[in-house]
């Protein structure tokens, strides 16, 4: 999840020495807008006609998307701090292992988020490799794995114990109360975003049901499956058509 500031209802996305501006009055069409919530959110119907690989692949991504870093809501923020020391412990000579420049210090006020706050992990320059990129978050290893989720198995608890949502939902993200696909920052990425759809082989709802299912409980999670195939047929066309015009592109 690309890092954003907000100000006067504009977001501006900083990487790459570059910025992108996103706002946020443009709504997200209506009728994209499904007739379901899920955790309290709306449904942005894009993440069930998006085409995404078939799963997230590091040895062919190279960990593009944590080239940004992400932000991180209060209690996420703590509970890695927490368990700092079990996370040192497994990250190599290219890391920074004091937690003093883990985050960047700027605290941000978003709904978005459990804590209605989040505070952004520090991204600095290294080799991003098959990515392309020049840099990555602090928690990024010379293997583009990441560091928490790395010492969170190693220390025999879930992968995702210890990891942001947003980081491990991507490209899934939630942005003003909804439920959507996060396309500002798929834009940049070779493999998943539009420039490898030629790799797509389902939807972004496919590919990311585990994801969905550690973000919510079973009965929102339920409700989100079955919109999904009840309109699958619809949803299949769309996310073909898509593609057809992607890869013409």
């Amino acid at each position: 999840m690309i890092k954003y500031k907000e100000e006067n209802n504009i977001l501006t996305a900083e990487h790459l020495g570059e910025e992108h501006h996103i706002d946020l009055g443009a709504e997200i069409p209506a009728h994209r807008i499904a007739p379901i919530t899920a955790k309290g959110f709306k449904v942005d119907e894009l993440i069930f006609t998006q085409g995404f690989v078939h799963y997230c692949d590091i040895d062919k991504c190279g960990g593009g998307c944590c080239h940004s870093g992400v932000y991180a809501d209060t209690k996420e923020y703590e509970n890695i701090l927490v368990h700092k020391n079990e996370i040192i412990a497994v990250m190599d000579e290219t890391q920074i292992k004091d937690p003093a420049q883990w985050f960047d210090g700027e605290w941000i006020e978003d709904s978005d988020f459990q804590s209605g706050r989040a505070i952004g992990t520090q991204v600095h320059d290294r080799d991003g490799g098959i990515s392309g990129f020049t840099e990555g978050c602090v928690f990024l290893d010379k293997r583009h794995f990441c560091s928490i989720q790395v010492a969170a198995a190693a220390n025999g608890l879930h992968r995702w114990a210890w990891k942001p949502t947003y980081c491990i939902m991507f490209p899934i993200t939630v942005v003003g109360g909804t439920l959507t696909y996060d396309d500002s920052h798929s834009v940049d990425l070779n493999y998943c975003g539009p420039d490898g759809s030629g790799n797509y082989v389902h939807s972004v709802y496919e590919a990311m049901r585990e994801e969905l299912q550690n973000f919510m409980d079973e009965k929102d999670f339920a409700g989100l499956e079955k919109y999904y195939e009840d309109n699958r047929e619809r949803f299949e066309a769309e996310r073909m058509k898509n593609s057809l015009v992607q890869i013409k592109i």
